[in-house]
């Protein structure tokens, strides 16, 4: 029945008919509800009996665990840190130090009913600002062109809901929509012309057109200011250290300028790992002569929060670690992060109980989606092998140098240097950038080998930026749009040293 409406309509869009100018909008639909007539034209190609419609629709099937996450974590946050009771949120805080305990937590009060309501209400509406503005921008072009409407921005809108904080205005994420559209897509010729990833673009437009809304304190909920309300509330009878605050992972690691050393963070975390952090002989020599001098009586592992900032930010000539004091609260946070202490623990993290953008913060979630593309064989394996492998041992050269040379064993380099190199893969947006952004078959290479490449370029100046560069806390956009725009040349090599290879010999179809 839908077959014989859909090919009478098909007559008023035919030449001369009133609405032929909009038959690439007709012709969208008839391909999304059955399998286009002709063979794919233009880029990405498939060797498979299925078409390009399907193709897409897989990766967004491996995109539902990343989806469910988003609208779970979402609604878990808005309801603990918008509730305006300190009470709730130590009970969160506690119950998240273990799955059971967790989920035991959104059991109560039918919390977990509240938690899906709130966060489909937060990402819902972004993903249909997505497709309505996006899709406008898609068929206004194509309608113009007379060309079909790619099935690519099926993919592409989806995507970009996903890499944003929750908080977005919503016309702000209908304009970055359509710039992205136009800009990175339409102006090269539509989709398979593209040289960078359209829904990357989306994002770097408003990260710096609106870097206010892009980062800070909009991870939870949909409207900030009652979060900060909120949280303002809960500290009241509370010291800033203490108190609660929306810092993401990255965020903390971002706050910690290299004045923070490894000496300052270790001395906070021995509260709770005492003798475990590597610089405790170091430390417990200054601490003994800050105790002698001040006449303290204190022990470490057990101070107090005043006395461990004192302890900290007393001058080095005195026995303290001569941090400055307005670094205190930043060395604070950074210590939860780089030791996985409260709710940023390692289950905490590769679970996605924590704050980032939407689809971001689950790594369980992006790798049961990258598991699902490479076995259906549409995501390239290489480079979520490469960009992984490389990241990681990016960051553990940053950290063996920052853990073995300098004075006392490395104890006053920059904290952030040391951060354990696995943590940075669980944080952020890192495995999501890898498992669907990176792996973007029109922006990446094709030859195999040059995936290699590629991914490896993606994973080292992640985690250069990340660590280097103070003015942005996450380096996986910047980092995949730069592969990008290098994607051709090093397909270009590839081939040519493929050629060179096969010289005199039959070559081989190429991967």
């Amino acid at each position: 029945m839908l077959r014989r409406f859909l090919d009478f309509q098909r007559t008023l869009f035919e030449k001369g008919k009133p609405l032929h100018r909009l038959q690439p909008l007709f012709t969208a639909i008839d391909n999304f509800c059955y399998e286009p007539p002709i063979n794919t034209l233009n880029p990405p190609f498939i060797r498979d009996a299925i078409d390009v419609k399907r193709w897409m629709t897989l990766v967004v099937i491996a995109l539902l665990p990343a989806i469910l996450m988003a609208i779970w974590n979402t609604g878990v946050q808005k309801l603990v840190y918008g509730s305006g009771d300190a009470n709730v949120m130590k009970e969160y805080l506690a119950a998240s130090t273990t799955f059971k305990g967790y989920f035991t937590f959104m059991g109560q009060n039918h919390r977990w009913a509240l938690a899906l309501q709130e966060g489909a209400a937060a990402f819902l509406p972004l993903m249909l600002i997505s497709y309505l503005a996006g899709g406008l921008a898609e068929t206004a072009f194509a309608c113009i062109r007379r060309k079909e409407i790619a099935e690519g921005f099926l993919v592409s809108a989806m995507l970009y809901p996903l890499i944003l904080p929750p908080t977005i205005p919503y016309w702000m994420a209908a304009v970055g929509v359509i710039f992205g559209v136009i800009i990175s897509k339409e102006v090269f010729g539509g989709t398979g012309m593209n040289i960078l990833n359209p829904a990357l673009v989306c994002r770097a437009f408003l990260f710096f057109t609106f870097p206010g809304k892009m980062s800070g304190d909009v991870w939870i909920g949909t409207n900030p200011t009652k979060i900060s309300d909120s949280l303002a509330k809960m500290n009241t009878d509370l010291s800033t250290v203490d108190g609660y605050s929306q810092a993401s992972p990255l965020a903390t690691l971002n706050a910690a300028t290299p004045d923070i050393k490894r000496i300052h963070v270790d001395a906070i975390a021995s509260n709770t790992l005492g003798g475990k952090v590597e610089t405790f002989d170091t430390l417990q020599h200054q601490f003994d002569q800050w105790n002698v001098v001040g006449d303290h009586s204190a022990t470490l592992g057990d101070l107090s929060i005043d006395q461990m900032q004192s302890f900290v930010t007393s001058p080095l000539d005195g026995g303290g670690l001569g941090l400055m004091p307005n670094n205190f609260d930043a060395a604070h946070s950074f210590a939860k992060t780089s030791y996985g202490l409260d709710n940023f623990s390692d289950g905490n993290l590769f679970f996605g109980n924590m704050m980032g953008s939407l689809g971001e913060t689950s790594t369980i979630a992006c790798l049961l989606g990258g598991l699902f593309l490479i076995y259906t064989g549409i995501g390239a394996w290489r480079t979520m092998v490469a960009f992984g492998i490389t990241a990681f041992l990016t960051a553990f050269i940053f950290q063996f140098f920052s853990t073995h040379f300098g004075i006392d064993g490395g104890a006053w380099n920059p904290a952030r240097y040391a951060m354990p190199a696995y943590r940075h893969l669980i944080m952020g947006g890192l495995a999501f950038g890898l498992v669907f952004m990176a792996t973007d078959p029109v922006s990446s290479p094709n030859m195999n080998s040059a995936k290699w490449i590629y991914g490896g370029l993606i994973g080292l100046v992640t985690i250069v930026i990340r660590l280097i560069n103070p003015a942005f806390p996450e380096g996986v956009m910047l980092a995949i749009l730069f592969g990008n725009v290098f994607a051709p040349l090093i397909d270009y090599y590839a081939v040519r040293n493929y050629r060179r290879a096969y010289r005199g010999q039959a070559v081989p179809e190429p991967s």
